[in-house]
């Protein structure tokens, strides 16, 4: 199947190289997994792709189908689950540029722009163990509980969070199931006289930079810097495919 082996042999350097014709009833084949990196690295077209000896069509149309199926969702979690620790894990949302489509896109009034966010929870390498999507005017606050529920029967130590997911009641439930809350406190933050505070450890709070990699890495590929497809089934399998290739390039 196309799809595992992108996690074996992926090279971004040999598009231009002639590729075997692959299997028209099976979709497997060189040809049909080069078409879609040269979509997904170097932000092409499809009708624009270079000839590799499969068209456009059949490769949108197997990619397409892939999502559907769910294949490439199942592919990332069996991944993560098997090469991520959460012991210290980071959580951080990115804003995916998109034009003004009418689902999972929202103006961001931050950035003043359409949008798609993508929020990441990595480990403290930096790898990907869970992913969410939702419309760009949404608070980063949603997705907390839901990478927590997906990561569910991996232990968690320590989270780090930045200002802008400050919530009281989070921290409290977080205390509550032995997870400890790293953030930095605002001045309008509540503080109790009495009784434990939050405390920040600096050390631990500096291991952010590689969620911020991570997301740095996900828009290194140009398919991903905007939003193009309409559809949020073919946007989530690029985010997906780029996830993949992360977590068995620098795992």
């Amino acid at each position: 199947m196309i799809v595992a082996n992108f996690y074996q042999k992926v090279s971004f350097s040999n598009y231009s190289v002639c590729c075997q014709r692959p299997d028209k009833r099976s979709g497997e084949g060189n040809g049909t997994a080069k078409n879609i990196l040269q979509v997904l690295v170097n932000g092409v077209a499809w009708r624009k792709i270079a000839d590799c000896g499969c068209s456009y069509a059949s490769c949108f149309r197997y990619l397409e189908e892939l999502q559907r199926r769910g294949k490439l969702k199942l592919i990332f979690q069996r991944l993560a689950w098997k090469k991520t620790d959460l012991t210290v894990g980071s959580i951080d949302t990115t804003l995916i540029s998109s034009f003004a489509f009418r689902y999972l896109t929202g103006f961001n009034g931050q950035h003043r722009q359409f949008g798609t966010k993508v929020s990441l929870f990595v480990d403290k390498d930096g790898l990907p163990a869970d992913v969410q999507f939702g419309k760009g005017n949404i608070n980063d606050k949603v997705f907390l509980l839901d990478h927590l529920k997906n990561t569910a029967g991996k232990r968690k130590k320590i989270l780090n969070l930045d200002m802008s997911y400050m919530s009281l009641s989070f921290r409290r439930a977080m205390r509550q199931k032995g997870i400890r809350v790293n953030m930095k406190v605002r001045e309008q933050d509540f503080r109790r006289k009495r009784g434990p505070k939050f405390k920040l450890d600096e050390q631990i709070y500096n291991m952010r930079m590689f969620v911020e990699r991570t997301n740095a890495w996900v828009k290194a590929f140009r398919a991903l810097r905007l939003r193009r497809s309409a559809h949020p089934a073919m946007f989530k399998a690029f985010v997906y495919l780029v996830l993949i290739i992360v977590l068995t390039r620098h795992s």
